[in-house]
């Protein structure tokens, strides 16, 4: 017992390391009361400067003012996060709103997206196969709460989403190895707080698409 107590405490402090040295991110797919579409995504300050260093190479970043690095950020997730719906529908991010910080969140207009979700398949771009990010991702929509959804290497940073019985799940079969699962409730417990912090009204800076 105390060699298990001992191993979810490892557990739980290095995710919570994680969390804050960029290796997760939170992302939510939310639908409004008018079947308008947002993304939320929430990730560590230092873990969009890495990704923007690792996919811009060339750029001086530290050289870059707040205005142009918040572009930049919006620009680098608008063109590496693929969203399609129902086999033939591809969502586009519109508008993005940025608030900077030790936690940095955005918001997006998602447009070319049906009202009713029936498969949703999300992929991130720009990670490397040796990357260890993960991102947890939700679906919020007029009748159901997501579960959570884990995009990292083990998946090629893709996951694909199917509604059943009006629950969302993933296609495929979920391990069920003991330490895989109890991980994977840390990280939930995890994403649960930032993600509760991303829906918080807050003001943000906008930035036309």
């Amino acid at each position: 017992m105390n060699k298990i107590i001992f191993g979810l405490l490892t557990c739980l402090c290095s995710l919570f390391a994680s969390a804050h040295s960029s290796q997760i991110a939170t992302m939510t797919l939310a639908q409004d009361q008018q079947n308008n579409w947002t993304l939320h995504i929430s990730s560590s300050f230092n873990g969009f400067r890495s990704q923007l260093i690792q996919n811009y190479p060339d750029l001086q970043m530290d050289a870059l003012s707040a205005d142009e690095f918040q572009k930049l950020v919006i620009t680098y997730v608008k063109d590496n996060i693929l969203l399609k719906a129902n086999s033939d529908f591809t969502g586009e991010l519109k508008e993005g709103a940025i608030k900077m910080g030790h936690q940095t969140d955005l918001k997006f207009r998602v447009v070319g997206l049906p009202s009713e979700l029936n498969t949703l398949q999300v992929k991130l771009k720009g990670f490397k196969q040796n990357s260890k990010h993960n991102t947890v991702f939700k679906i919020i929509d007029q009748t159901d709460t997501s579960e959570n959804f884990v995009i990292k290497k083990d998946n090629q940073f893709t996951v694909q989403v199917e509604k059943i019985n009006g629950h969302f799940q993933t296609k495929g079969e979920e391990s069920n190895l003991f330490w895989p699962f109890i991980s994977l409730n840390i990280l939930v417990v995890v994403s649960s707080i930032m993600i509760v912090k991303i829906f918080k009204p807050e003001k943000s800076e906008l930035s036309p698409a």
